[in-house]
C-alpha cells in the first residue's frame, strides 16, 4: 500500500507556453523540514525518522480537515 503523500507542496500552473508541474509532494517537504532540525544519528536513521514525522503531520493534517 502507497503512503498518502499529501499531493504536491509547491504545485506550479504555468501559463498556455509553460507546462503545469506538481512540484515535491507536501511528504517530502514535510520530511525535508524535519530532517534539517535533527543534529544527530545516521542517515538512515534520520531519514527513517523524518519520514514518520512527516507521515504524523500528513495525518494530522487528514483529521483537521474532517
Amino acid at each position: 500500500m502507497t503512503k498518502p503523500d499529501g499531493g504536491a507542496a509547491f504545485p506550479f500552473h504555468g501559463n498556455a507556453n509553460e507546462p503545469c508541474t506538481s512540484g515535491m509532494s507536501l511528504r517530502d517537504w514535510f520530511a525535508g523540514m524535519a530532517v534539517s532540525s535533527m543534529q544527530d544519528g545516521t542517515p538512515e536513521i534520520m531519514a527513517r525518522v523524518a519520514y514518520e514525522r512527516a507521515d504524523a503531520l500528513l495525518e494530522a493534517r487528514r483529521l483537521e480537515k474532517r
